[in-house]
């Protein structure tokens, strides 16, 4: 039996550098060749190519991604055709170009570029048309593109070869765009299904409701006379974008408002007018009834670059431009103007990678204090008001389940997506063969013949019962419990794999309901709410664990730990996997990064407390890994009447040695200390950790530890020296940065180096529920003399005392006293 051979060169781990590899019986062919938006290395691994004659290369679409190596793959394939629909060839064209302009720009005169001018144009000589639906032969392979409802000109290809059939779909969209045509379902059947899995662990906000909430932040900022950037990727987000502005302006949804068009979106919108057969009838209509089908009095482009500081003048306008993440193009320009003003917004309508500047104006939302944006080679403040808004591209889970189904593949390969991405996706799916694809990964498979070939009518299949139902399946599909209900039809046709009756929903819906998943609040409505785990019986582990955590609150007793040791909250990552949430937290804490790891619970909240609970066991353990001594309330009664920290103070002034360090860990029972003390260059004593609830009882704790290991305690009196030699001084005691003033002026008075220090409040006024505190601190040096500080304001005494004190440890510094 012949063999289909597959090896993914790129964009199987995760998205960019797509590219794979396909042989089978007499010909070999290549699919996509893009490049990596980050990484230290941007093209796909061409090194599996070596020995190959490649018969033909074929194009699913004209994003970067997917096309942005071509001019390298096309030169290490000479002969062989390039194959792609007409408005992705003229999109290719516009994208490379404005690629070399980048690559050869002066402020990246360093690096070398991935391709020449020569090469691009020989590309692009080479690439060929092709039309949906009509297929070609290559060999006995014949090949089809068909439409796939992402951008314009983006296509599905169906291969079918000897030894079976191939689909690969690019990136898909089910949902009608403004742009493009929704997704029709397969009427074909594919032995194997290369699938994207880009959003794999999301279900997409309605689109209508998406474009109703961006409309509606746009209008609420221009009314308040602000300005609104929308960066957006230049093609296909960028066009959807202005159509849903040109209609609101129309209907008057949005008051009259100038819209600027900036970057190479200009360009893309004219490609657009050329190829009517491959967009939506609304824009077939635009196109053939007006000049321009993005453009009218209040929307126009930016032809000129000086043009950008006069746009920037108009309070309030709109500007939609490229790149979609403000990595570069004018986008960043304009967002650097607009981000430090409260009045102004940017709104993110699209995919943003990870090192992105877009991903880190989103990560901003969950930062506290002052908040600042890293743009090119500036860092800019951030005051704006910023979201994002889900008018994406592509497919959810549901419905990339829905379509695969239909396709009744023997094998699926998840591509294009992070592993969290496709596992989500994979437990969604029936296939018995499924396999998440890495970069690297070759897969060979093969097929007898179906029973029947061609076009598939499968028959209405039975709605499983409630004992028959396959829980796990079912839960992964639906997706965790949220604030907003699924469609049963969307549920039912992702379940089947194909369109279903109206009996059959309801049928399948009342299944759902019985075995505990779902709830309906009206069974008119085709909506059902996810249950959670305290709602539904199915899962009382699950439910019981949920409990237990809340009780115990690790994620509150870790916060309470960070602030009890001044350090910043854990981070926390959060991503939908399927049924569950995964969260992942990271604590610094001493210089180490502390990792929790990945946990998944049914609940945002639950994930976390797991999460939280094993960052408290790491800073457990580090106790386990160190000497630790604990001490009992029975030790703290005794340390408080001896003081052994003060008599250790003493001994240090009478020995002319320099005080003693106390050193302040973490630690998730209290507060973790030690303390140094130096007798020599050579020589110091250094004290086991000492845990207690109380700083300073620790303190007292180590301390003690520290007059065990001393000698007796030294004279009171120091022998003079010989006439004429300077008697030595003892070495000036440090204070440590972040001390408490307050304990390093008492530490310093016990040392013999000041002769007493206090505050005095001068005054205290305000109302009682925001008074404000003038304090000064004092101090009385050895010599006689008095210092006092300038007044300290504050909304609190203790925080008043705090500045004034501070003040007072940085007098005493200039007087050589003490050292920072």
């Amino acid at each position: 039996m012949s063999s289909i051979d597959i090896s993914f060169l790129g964009g199987a781990t995760t998205i960019g550098a797509s590219c794979t590899l396909v042989r089978v019986p007499g010909a070999s062919f290549v699919v996509d060749c893009g490049v990596r938006y980050s990484g230290s290395s941007p093209l796909p691994d061409l090194s599996q190519l070596a020995g190959t004659r490649v018969d033909a290369i074929l194009v699913t679409h004209a994003h970067m991604d997917h096309s942005g190596g071509l001019p390298i793959l096309a030169e290490a394939c000479p002969g062989a055709p390039v194959l792609a629909t007409a408005p992705t060839i003229d999109l290719i064209g516009i994208l490379l170009r404005d690629s070399l302009k980048l690559m050869n720009a002066p402020d990246r005169e360093s690096e070398v570029p991935l391709y020449t001018e020569t090469q691009v144009e020989q590309l692009l000589r080479s690439m060929a048309p092709v039309k949906y639906h009509q297929p070609i032969r290559v060999g006995e392979v014949e090949i089809a593109w068909l439409p796939a409802s992402h951008i314009l000109g983006a296509a599905m290809i169906l291969m079918k070869t000897p030894a079976g059939t191939i689909l690969f779909t690019g990136d898909y969209s089910v949902t009608a765009q403004q742009t493009v045509p929704g997704l029709a379902r397969p009427d074909f059947r594919a032995d194997l299904v290369i699938s994207e899995s880009t959003y794999g662990q999301r279900l997409h906000e309605d689109r209508n409701a998406a474009e109703e909430r961006l409309l509606g932040q746009v209008r609420e900022v221009v009314e308040g006379g602000g300005r609104v950037l929308i960066p957006a990727f230049a093609v296909g987000r960028a066009q959807e974008v202005l159509l849903i502005l040109r209609r609101a302006l129309r209907n008057g949804s949005l008051p009259d408002t100038p819209v600027f068009v900036d970057g190479m979106v200009r360009a893309v919108c004219d490609v657009y007018r050329r190829h009517e057969p491959f967009v939506s009838r609304q824009l077939v209509h635009e196109i053939r009834r007006t000049p321009h089908p993005f453009y009218n009095d209040s929307i126009q482009p930016v032809t000129r670059r000086e043009d950008r500081s006069r746009i920037l003048q108009k309070s309030p306008c709109i500007i939609v431009a490229s790149s979609g993440m403000l990595a570069g193009g004018p986008s960043a320009g304009y967002c650097q103007e607009l981000a430090g003003n409260a009045a102004d917004a940017v709104l993110l309508t699209g995919y943003q990678d990870e090192e992105s500047p877009g991903r880190a104006l989103l990560d901003l939302a969950q930062s506290e204090g002052p908040k600042e944006l890293r743009l090119g080679q500036a860092t800019v403040p951030v005051a704006c008001r910023f979201g994002t808004y889900g008018l994406s591209a592509h497919a959810d889970r549901m419905q990339m389940v829905s379509w695969i189904e239909a396709a009744s593949p023997r094998t699926v390969v998840l591509v294009h997506g992070d592993e969290g991405a496709k596992q989500s996706l994979a437990r969604s799916l029936q296939c018995a063969d499924i396999v998440c694809a890495r970069d690297g990964l070759a897969i060979e498979r093969s097929y007898s013949p179906r029973s029947s070939s061609g076009s598939k009518q499968r028959p209405t299949p039975p709605v499983p019962t409630a004992d028959e139902l396959d829980i796990d399946r079912a839960r992964n599909l639906l997706g965790p419990a949220g604030e907003a209900p699924v469609r049963a039809a969307a549920v039912a046709e992702a379940w089947f794999g194909q369109v279903v009756d109206r009996t059959t929903i309801e049928q399948f819906a009342r299944v759902l309901e019985t075995v505990g998943l779902v709830r309906r609040d009206d069974h008119r409505r085709d909506r059902l709410w996810v249950l959670g785990v305290h709602e539904t019986g199915l899962f009382p582990e699950e439910a019981e664990l949920d409990e237990q955590l809340k009780q115990a609150n690790p994620k509150g007793r870790l916060l309470e730990f960070c602030m009890r040791m001044r350090i910043d909250p854990p981070a926390t990552e959060m991503e939908s996997q399927g049924a569950f949430f995964e969260a992942r937290m990271t604590l610094e804490q001493g210089g180490r990064i502390l990792d929790s790891g990945r946990f998944r619970a049914a609940s945002k909240k639950t994930a976390e407390q797991m999460a939280a609970q094993a960052l408290l066991a790491m800073v457990a353990q580090r106790e386990v890994d160190h000497e630790i001594l604990r001490v009992t309330e029975e030790d703290a009664a005794r340390l408080q009447t001896i003081n052994p920290k003060g008599r250790l103070l003493e001994w240090c002034a009478k020995a002319k040695l320099p005080v003693p360090h106390f050193e302040q860990d973490a630690s998730p029972e209290g507060y973790r200390i030690r303390a140094v003390l130096s007798l020599s260059e050579q020589e110091e004593i250094e004290t086991p950790w000492f845990v207690a609830q109380k700083l300073k009882t620790a303190e007292q704790a180590a301390a003690e530890a520290v007059l065990q290991r001393l000698p007796a305690e030294p004279e009171p009196e120091t022998p003079q020296p010989p006439v004429g030699i300077q008697a030595p001084t003892a070495p000036t005691p440090d204070a440590p940065p972040g001390r408490n003033p307050g304990m390093v002026l008492n530490e310093l008075t016990q040392a013999g180096l000041i002769g007493g220090s206090g505050f005095d409040l001068l005054d205290q006024s305000g109302p009682s529920h925001q008074p404000t505190f003038v304090v000064v601190a004092w101090a009385k040096l050895l010599d006689g003399r008095t210092l006092r500080t300038e007044p300290a304001h504050a909304a609190s005494k203790k925080a008043a005392q705090r500045v004034a004190g501070e003040r007072m440890v940085a007098l005493l510094v200039e007087e050589g006293i003490t050292r920072r």
